[in-house]
């Protein structure tokens, strides 16, 4: 298994260096900044935080998740993302390492995960783009004013 790890700049502080995490397996390729999207076309499952960009953006490519949450929207994305059956949430304060990989290896191993997911990408790939909602929203917007 090829794992890529990046690290993001958040709003409250600068993405941490990415010689601080020491020494990673020959299989971890560790970036400070890398294209989502090309990511996202490229991996079997994603692990992440559960921001909304990044759940949506996993969810638009029909890949399964596995959500570690930290705060803010993330407990409410990764419910979203187990109730959707598109991966599974772990709460990073109780989990060990055994049990984030245990929960890879299902969300790779038990096709369920991404059929939803492939059922979810469908989905969202049918939706009209916004620019073709607006002028029907500004409408009601109008309307209600």
């Amino acid at each position: 298994m090829r794992s890529v790890l990046w690290t993001s700049r958040c709003w409250w502080r600068s993405a941490p260096s990415t010689a601080s995490l020491g020494d990673v397996p020959p299989s971890v390729h560790l970036e400070r900044f890398v294209d989502q999207a090309a990511v996202l076309r490229s991996v079997d499952l994603l692990v992440h935080r559960g921001g909304s960009g990044t759940m949506l953006g996993a969810a638009a490519h029909g890949r399964p998740q596995l959500v570690l949450p930290l705060g803010a929207d993330q407990f409410y994305n990764g419910e979203a993302v187990t109730s959707a059956g598109v991966g599974r949430m772990l709460e990073p304060a109780r989990v060990s390492a055994g049990e984030v990989a245990g929960a890879v290896e299902r969300l790779l191993g038990e096709p369920s995960f991404r059929a939803a997911a492939g059922v979810l990408r469908r989905e969202i790939a049918v939706m009209p783009h916004p620019r073709d909602v607006l002028p029907e929203i500004m409408d009601v917007v109008s309307r209600a004013a």
